[in-house]
């Protein structure tokens, strides 16, 4: 995933007032990353970047602790 879809992501998360976001993909570019993390300094608002591999191996409760 790319950091395009992750700002249109950013853009409904703030239209709808919401404080944290879940977003799966296969993988996700350093772009997308990194915008991940620039949006919650400036906002806040937490976006939970998970991958397929994640909930496949049953990790996601440790990326949501």
């Amino acid at each position: 995933m790319g950091r395009p879809e992750i700002d249109s992501f950013e853009a409904a998360l703030q239209r709808e007032k919401r404080t944290t976001g879940f977003f799966v993909a296969f993988d996700y570019s350093t772009d997308a990353m990194t915008e991940i993390g620039a949006f919650f300094k400036r906002t806040g608002i937490m976006i939970r970047a998970l991958t397929v591999k994640d909930i496949l191996d049953e990790q996601i409760a440790r990326k949501l602790a």
